[in-house]
């Protein structure tokens, strides 16, 4: 099974460097809606056995555009355990006053998930991120699918995959570098292991 892995396009909260998280949202920019299809052009001749996104309208909209381009669309599975990132009281804020309200949770955050504590803050704790996309993994791998498409958010997603191909968890985010929008990683999966083979590609 190859598992495709998309984060949803530019928004108008990413240009403007605020967090969305799980609850926050903002449209796509009508650029990124060019990229994303795109991404849909050089994904058209891949069969998908299913199709799966988060709930937020940013990834639903991503996972919509990317199907129309499809030789062979589907209809969009929403699954909650896609969300973004819970950050609780930092949704909606400006990455930059997040960190003045919390340079160590917000550093960490980028460079040392493992690290993030937001139990205080109403966000989740990876933990909390491993355990709802385990349980969405573990339900896609016992289908029998072939090809999936998956789009999800930068930081669950860049998180969420070095997980699934067991990465040292000290080394989920080196140097800070996640996921950029309208991007596409694969995992390969032969039914035993899990195997990254493209990371972060720009397609649009």
């Amino acid at each position: 099974m190859k598992l495709y892995f998309v984060r949803h396009g530019k928004t108008v909260w990413n240009q403007e460097r605020r967090l969305q998280g799980m609850t926050g949202d903002s449209p796509l920019l009508a650029e990124s809606r060019l990229e994303v299809a795109k991404l849909g052009d050089y994904l058209a001749d891949i069969s998908f056995d299913a199709m799966f996104s988060s709930p937020s309208k940013r990834a639903v909209d991503t996972a919509m555009i990317l199907s129309e381009h499809n030789q062979h669309p589907r209809d969009i599975i929403k699954k909650t355990e896609l969300f973004e990132w819970n950050l609780g009281i930092f949704e909606g804020m400006l990455i930059d006053d997040a960190i003045k309200k919390d340079p160590e949770n917000m550093n960490a955050f980028r460079h040392h998930p493992e690290q993030f504590w937001g139990n205080p803050f109403g966000a989740e704790n990876l933990s909390d991120i491993q355990r709802r996309f385990g349980k969405f993994i573990a339900e896609v791998s016992q289908q029998g699918y072939d090809n999936v498409l998956v789009v999800s958010h930068g930081a669950f997603l860049s998180s969420s995959i070095k997980m699934l191909v067991q990465t040292p968890i000290g080394e989920l985010r080196p140097g800070g570098v996640g996921l950029d929008n309208n991007t596409l990683s694969i995992v390969d999966y032969d039914g035993t292991h899990y195997v990254l083979t493209h990371w972060n590609e720009k397609h649009g």
